[in-house]
């Protein structure tokens, strides 16, 4: 069974569907400390974690904000997707040894498109990280 059949967000999806996207879709290792992108890095892919747990953070004032963990079965969703500029508006970088999905965005571009409802709860799930994010920014907990 391909990982991408577990995942929740892509539970509306076809079967079919699913194995058309596990076509574009490549395995990949990250080591520990290892940096998977930078901030302000072109976005070229969106990625699900398949073990373990990586950071995403900010250059805020100089210092690294850590902003939230991704963890095990959970995406790292680009919010590079929705904007014109195409940058990656933090870093990411493993805490352990993970392993990880990578699909490239020109795939992503034809998925929402062809399900619209999918772009949808992207950015929802953005949206919510954003209001959280802020309110670390800010200070609040």
């Amino acid at each position: 069974m391909s990982f991408i059949n577990t995942l929740e967000i892509l539970s509306d999806l076809t079967q079919e569907e699913k194995d058309q996207l596990s076509l574009f879709s490549q395995e990949k290792t990250l080591n520990v400390w290892e940096v998977l992108f930078n901030e302000w890095d072109d976005w070229i892919a969106m990625y699900f974690l398949k073990s373990w747990i990586i950071d995403i953070s900010r250059k805020i004032d100089w210092e690294d904000i850590i902003l939230w963990e991704v963890h095990a079965e959970e995406v790292i969703w680009e919010m590079a997707l929705f904007w014109e500029s195409k940058v990656r508006m933090a870093t990411a970088v493993a805490k352990e040894n993970c392993e990880l999905i990578t699909i490239l965005s020109f795939s992503i571009k034809d998925l929402t498109k062809k399900y619209p409802e999918l772009l949808g709860k992207i950015k929802e799930i953005i949206e919510g990280r954003e209001v959280s994010n802020n309110k670390m920014i800010d200070g609040e907990k």
